[in-house]
């Protein structure tokens, strides 16, 4: 049974709590937090988002897939979404989710360097040279432009490495 004070607060009280006991590291309370908020409110995206976040830390991804899901739902164009989305459809096995979330993600930012670099690393998978290739070489340009020397600099060993796999130089692979 709630307090009279639990069954006052609003949706975004709890999801407030829900980001106060996640930094605590309180997993149990950041869930139940995160829970009432979505059940004041199921439409309350950063509560859905933010619960997917934790379950995916957790390593608890099918739930995390519906917590994306449910996000996704209210709000499709937000590329974090499709990214995160993406990795946990990678982790359980869905690849052509994954492969779909992760283009979704760089459709709507194509600047996006990881969700590129993720996507390279699920064709590499499938062994397609240009695609991987295509999009390392993407990624390493953004990385730069952010200032990710490491993330710059392990694609960049990532393409030649790929390159002698596959016989392919960046330049043949600036276009699919």
């Amino acid at each position: 049974m709630s307090s009279p004070e639990q069954s006052d607060k609003t949706a975004e009280a709890h999801f407030q709590d829900g980001l106060a006991f996640s930094k605590l590291g309180d997993d149990r309370r950041t869930f139940e937090s995160y829970k009432q908020a979505i059940e004041l409110d199921p439409d309350h995206f950063l509560a859905h988002f933010n619960l997917g976040v934790r379950l995916g830390k957790l390593r608890m991804n099918l739930e995390a897939s519906k917590s994306f899901r449910e996000a996704l739902r209210l709000k499709p164009e937000a590329p974090m979404v499709h990214y995160s989305l993406a990795v946990v459809s990678n982790f359980i096995g869905e690849f052509e989710d994954a492969f779909k979330h992760y283009k979704e993600a760089i459709r709507i930012n194509p600047e996006f360097g990881r969700a590129h670099s993720n996507l390279a690393m699920l064709y590499y998978g499938v062994k397609s040279g240009k695609e991987t290739i295509h999009h390392l070489s993407i990624a390493a340009d953004l990385f730069k432009q952010t200032g990710d020397e490491f993330m710059e600099k392990n694609a960049r060993n990532l393409i030649q490495e790929c390159g002698r796999e596959f016989s392919l130089t960046p330049e043949d692979c600036k276009t699919l």
